[in-house]
């Protein structure tokens, strides 16, 4: 058997030199890199623009950090789906290998997170979907290299020109349409902006000195009233619940787990921190 797979390898290394598979693995490459980068730009603005109201801001160091990851790694998928010389064995290989990407880079998250209790069940459970997912990511990847090759291969400069802009047009559309679904849920709405109402209405609220944990928050009440920003984001220390930050115009941060809500219902929270992300006690 690892005779067989040691031919198969060798194989595939054999198939074409490295110059013969760039010409494949560099656009490869760029178009993700395009496609990730249109992802992180509308899934990162798209919130903040849709509600004003709700004072959402922009975590800029976030976006980069978002940006270079997501970038990297569609950059390096794109450039290995394209590495394959046969077309089938790109999308088999290729999205095999995506999907054993996607799995480790589940387990790493979830394991930093401390949400590891039940990862080996809910490995089991999505592989095989993870796998689906990673073979269609290869031949969507796959396809759109090939048409690139096709066109740079014509020798009609103008029809070369116009269908590699309608080409890079569907590459932003795979980066934009993703990024359009990153908007609020109705749940995650109503969760910030409950939240929201909290800090607008705070003079007039009854129940304010039970609205938050102040024993860990010694330095908020000398904070409201001050102009403020929200960052939210899925919660890493509880399932169903936003982690959202509440920055004021002070430099004063305080981070609170906010579960998803039905409904602008006034909220209680004992789940707080000061800074950026949340520590539990």
């Amino acid at each position: 058997m690892f005779t067989k797979l040691g031919e198969a390898i060798t194989k595939f290394f054999q198939e074409e030199t490295l110059a013969e598979r760039s010409k494949r693995m560099l656009p490869g490459a760029i178009l993700c890199a395009i496609a990730a980068t249109v992802y992180v730009l509308v899934s990162s603005l798209i919130n903040p623009i849709l509600y004003p109201a709700l004072h959402l801001g922009v975590d800029w160091m976030g976006l980069l950090l978002h940006w270079l990851q997501y970038t990297i790694a569609l950059a390096l998928a794109g450039a290995l789906i394209a590495w394959f010389t046969d077309t089938i064995e790109g999308v088999v290989w290729g999205g095999l290998i995506l999907a054993a990407l996607l799995m480790l880079g589940s387990m790493v998250l979830s394991l930093l997170s401390g949400a590891g209790n039940n990862l080996l069940g809910q490995s089991l459970i999505t592989i095989i979907p993870v796998i689906g997912a990673g073979i269609l990511l290869a031949w969507v990847l796959r396809m759109v290299v090939k048409r690139f090759t096709d066109i740079m291969a014509q020798s009609d400069a103008k029809s070369r020109r116009k269908q590699l802009t309608q080409l890079v047009g569907i590459v932003l559309l795979v980066g934009l349409i993703p990024g359009i679904f990153s908007t609020f849920g109705t749940s995650s709405r109503y969760a910030v902006g409950s939240l929201n109402n909290v800090l607008q209405n705070y003079a007039t609220d009854k129940l304010i000195d039970s609205r938050f944990p102040y024993e860990r928050l010694p330095a908020l009440k000398q904070h409201f009233g001050l102009d403020y920003v929200l960052y939210a984001r899925t919660s890493s220390a509880a399932s169903g619940s936003l982690d959202i930050t509440i920055h004021f115009a002070d430099g004063y941060n305080i981070t609170c787990i906010v579960p998803q809500m039905n409904s602008n219902e006034p909220i209680l929270l004992n789940a707080c921190s000061e800074g950026r992300t949340y520590r539990a006690p």
